[in-house]
């Protein structure tokens, strides 16, 4: 067994990729060998907050090739050891444009028993990423001056809310309860926490980078239930979240 080179997806490892028309067919492929003897060791991963679709070519032992297809989650990667790897099909949502990175090592087994060695070390699996740095892209600012019931949050369309900070400041004595709904604001009500200032004050409320979600899922709404004219300003950080993720 003997090193046979580096792998890097389409030459350079990191590429943008968009969705053709036609999402039947694959909007990017990348052979790695034709030789059914080069194993490959190494990993794809999606750089996108979208879903994409990956098919692994490999070869078996008598030359013919086997499919296996795969969905990427958002920053998801696939790790693959000892995988005699033809080629890889990237599918992706037509019009959409995402990032994708593949890199690895080729090894070239030289006789059956290296083969046989290899096999039993061969495996896939996933690794999803998750950084601290999460970058949070929704920014919602309310200002409030009446008794009432406020959406402070409406997702994009087939999202759901993620939460990552909410700041609340109140000019006087106020009574603020937040809230999750489902999309008409009145059904799926699930209390976040009732919060009272008998005064003038702020609150501020961190989540885990992991976020709190609204169990209502898709279209969800955050609301916020105000008992008096004291002007208050809620200030929200977080995430529309793909069904995907």
């Amino acid at each position: 067994m003997k090193f046979y080179g580096f792998y890097n997806f389409k030459g350079g490892g990191t590429e943008q990729i968009t969705g053709i028309a036609n999402e039947g067919l694959p909007s990017a492929t990348d052979v790695i060998s034709q030789n059914n003897n080069v194993f490959f060791n190494g990993e794809f991963s999606n750089l996108s907050r979208d879903l994409v679709h990956v098919g692994l070519v490999a070869f078996k032992s008598d030359g013919a090739t086997s499919l296996h297809k795969h969905d990427l989650r958002p920053y998801e990667s696939i790790i693959l050891r000892n995988v005699p790897l033809q080629k890889v099909l990237i599918y992706v949502a037509s019009g959409q444009t995402v990032g994708f990175h593949g890199m690895g090592v080729l090894t070239l087994v030289e006789n059956e028993d290296e083969r046989a060695v290899a096999l039993t070390k061969s495996s896939i699996n996933e690794a999803l990423h998750s950084s601290p740095n999460f970058d949070t892209d929704v920014y919602k600012n309310t200002t409030i001056t009446t008794a009432t019931t406020t959406t402070l949050w409406t997702p994009a369309t087939n999202t759901a809310i993620g939460l990552y900070k909410v700041t609340m400041a109140c000019a006087g004595a106020q009574t603020v309860e937040l809230r999750w709904t489902d999309s008409t604001g009145t059904g799926g009500v699930n209390v976040i926490g009732l919060y009272r200032f008998g005064a003038e004050g702020t609150f501020v409320m961190d989540f885990d980078t992991a976020m709190l979600r609204n169990p209502n899922g898709q279209n969800g709404l955050l609301r916020a239930v105000t008992t008096t004219t004291g002007s208050t300003q809620i200030d929200c950080i977080g995430h529309d979240i793909q069904v995907s993720q």
